[in-house]
This record gives structure tokens, C-alpha cells and sequence, in this order.
């Protein structure tokens, strides 16, 4: 299987994952944070964990799509996204874009570089897999909230 074409396999697996979250958590607990015994700022809501995951993934494609290197924050507010459908339907939205990427890359262009805003350099290839690893990484703290808040107790 080509690279390219593997990176965009797991993006979407990672993001049809965090659609089912979505479905087995509670409306009412999306944005629901536990206590902490000090302010910590990642104490995010599971709501929150799964827009910043998917928010980075469109925030690569886009910037790779149309060198668009904005993170988008108006429509990634949990205001906009306030309930578990918003949030679905926004993830059906990063989804397709991922597939727009496989469309129009191919693994000759993973070790072009690119310029980022930030200002750093680095390869396409390099880009797509750090940012897949810290959307795993969001996705792995949603799925563990979630887990607490939909545990039975015995």
C-alpha cells in the first residue's frame, strides 16, 4: 500500500473513531470536565479533545491543500459545535477534506519541503505523521474521559 495513501487511511480511521465516541457519550457530558484539585490547562471535555483533534488534522490539510495556515477557530469553538450532531457532522466535514488531500498528493510529494508560518522547515511526509500522532494523541485522552463518564458502577 503506498504511504500517502496509508497516512490517509489511518486520518480517517482515527477521525470515524472519534465519530464513535460521539455516539456512545452521554449529550449532557460533551463538554463536561472533571475536577481538578488545580487549575490545569488541559483539563479539556471530551468535546473539547475531539475538536482539537480534528481542528489540527484540518488545520495540516488545509494548509497543505491551499497553503490556508490558519487554525480554524470560528468554526471549532464549542459554541458553534455545542452538541453531539454539530460535532459529527463537522468530523464528516474534515473527513472529506482528508480525501481531497489523497486526491491531490502522491508519495512522490511526502519529502518535498514546506515552509511553515511558525517559521520552521520541514517535509510533507514529516507534517502529515506529527500531526497524525498528536490527533492520536487527543483522540486517546477523549476516549479515556469518555470511558470515566460512561462507566458503570458495580
Amino acid at each position: 500500500m503506498p504511504i500517502l495513501r496509508s497516512l490517509i487511511q489511518t486520518y480517517k480511521q482515527l477521525l470515524t473513531a472519534g465519530q464513535t465516541v460521539l455516539d456512545d457519550l452521554p449529550a449532557e457530558a460533551l463538554y463536561w470536565r472533571p475536577p481538578l484539585p488545580h487549575h490545569d490547562f488541559n483539563n479539556r471535555s471530551c468535546g473539547e479533545w475531539l475538536i482539537t483533534m480534528a481542528g489540527g488534522v484540518e488545520y495540516v490539510i488545509n494548509g497543505l491543500l491551499s497553503n490556508y495556515w490558519d487554525y480554524p477557530a470560528e468554526w471549532t469553538m464549542r459554541e458553534t459545535l455545542s452538541t453531539p450532531g454539530h460535532l459529527q457532522a463537522y468530523f464528516c466535514d474534515v473527513i472529506s477534506l482528508t480525501s481531497k488531500l489523497e486526491t491531490t498528493l502522491t508519495d512522490a510529494d511526502l519529502p518535498k519541503i514546506i515552509y511553515l508560518p511558525n517559521p520552521r522547515q520541514t517535509t510533507i511526509g514529516e507534517l502529515l505523521v506529527e500531526r497524525l500522532a498528536l490527533a492520536a494523541q487527543h483522540y486517546g485522552q477523549a476516549l479515556a474521559l469518555a470511558r470515566l463518564l460512561t462507566a458503570r458502577p458495580r
